[in-house]
Protein backbone atom coordinates (compact mmCIF):
# COMPACT_ATOMS: atom_id res chain seq x y z
CA UNK A 1 0.00 0.00 0.00
CA UNK A 2 1.44 3.35 -1.00
CA UNK A 3 1.23 6.07 1.61
CA UNK A 4 2.88 8.76 -0.49
CA UNK A 5 -0.48 10.50 -0.92
CA UNK A 6 -0.16 11.63 2.73
CA UNK A 7 3.16 13.41 2.15
CA UNK A 8 3.19 17.20 2.34
CA UNK A 9 -0.26 17.41 3.91
CA UNK A 10 -1.65 18.27 7.33
CA UNK A 11 -4.36 15.71 8.03
CA UNK A 12 -7.19 15.53 10.52
CA UNK A 13 -7.29 12.26 12.50
CA UNK A 14 -10.71 11.41 11.02
CA UNK A 15 -9.32 11.85 7.52
CA UNK A 16 -6.52 9.40 8.29
CA UNK A 17 -9.09 6.93 9.64
CA UNK A 18 -11.16 7.14 6.48
CA UNK A 19 -8.28 6.98 4.00
CA UNK A 20 -6.03 4.42 5.73
CA UNK A 21 -8.69 2.27 7.45
CA UNK A 22 -7.48 2.65 11.04
CA UNK A 23 -9.58 3.40 14.09
CA UNK A 24 -9.60 6.84 15.69
CA UNK A 25 -8.35 5.52 19.06
CA UNK A 26 -5.43 3.84 17.24
CA UNK A 27 -4.45 7.13 15.58
CA UNK A 28 -4.61 9.00 18.89
CA UNK A 29 -2.57 6.24 20.56
CA UNK A 30 0.19 6.65 17.96
CA UNK A 31 0.18 10.41 18.55
CA UNK A 32 0.31 10.00 22.32
CA UNK A 33 3.18 7.47 22.09
CA UNK A 34 5.13 9.81 19.80
CA UNK A 35 5.11 7.45 16.83
CA UNK A 36 3.62 10.09 14.53
CA UNK A 37 3.95 13.86 14.79
CA UNK A 38 0.87 15.99 15.30
CA UNK A 39 0.11 19.60 16.15
CA UNK A 40 -2.66 20.73 18.43
CA UNK A 41 -4.19 23.84 16.82
CA UNK A 42 -6.97 24.35 19.33
CA UNK A 43 -9.64 22.60 21.30
CA UNK A 44 -10.60 19.46 19.35
CA UNK A 45 -8.44 20.49 16.41
CA UNK A 46 -5.41 18.30 15.76
CA UNK A 47 -3.46 18.00 12.53
CA UNK A 48 -1.15 15.10 11.74
CA UNK A 49 2.05 15.62 9.76
CA UNK A 50 1.60 13.61 6.56
CA UNK A 51 5.33 12.94 6.12
CA UNK A 52 5.59 11.52 9.64
CA UNK A 53 2.51 9.36 9.10
CA UNK A 54 3.73 8.03 5.74
CA UNK A 55 7.16 7.17 7.17
CA UNK A 56 5.64 5.41 10.19
CA UNK A 57 3.18 3.36 8.15
CA UNK A 58 5.76 2.40 5.53
CA UNK A 59 8.27 1.28 8.17
CA UNK A 60 5.88 -0.60 10.45
CA UNK A 61 3.29 -2.26 8.24
CA UNK A 62 5.93 -4.40 6.55
CA UNK A 63 7.03 -6.01 9.83
CA UNK A 64 5.40 -9.27 10.93
CA UNK A 65 3.25 -8.97 14.03
CA UNK A 66 4.17 -11.04 17.10
CA UNK A 67 1.74 -13.85 17.93
CA UNK A 68 -0.99 -13.09 20.44
CA UNK A 69 -3.67 -15.05 22.28
CA UNK A 70 -3.92 -18.76 21.48
CA UNK A 71 -1.13 -18.56 18.90
CA UNK A 72 1.28 -17.25 21.52
CA UNK A 73 0.17 -19.86 24.04
CA UNK A 74 0.69 -22.61 21.46
CA UNK A 75 4.12 -21.22 20.63
CA UNK A 76 5.15 -21.13 24.31
CA UNK A 77 3.91 -24.63 25.18
CA UNK A 78 4.98 -26.24 21.90
CA UNK A 79 1.60 -27.94 21.40
CA UNK A 80 -0.18 -28.05 18.08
Amino acid sequence: MAFDSFRGRALAPKTVCAEADFSLPQIHRWIREGKIKATKLGYRMTRIDGDSLADFLTDNLGKPRPPRGKAKLTELTGQA
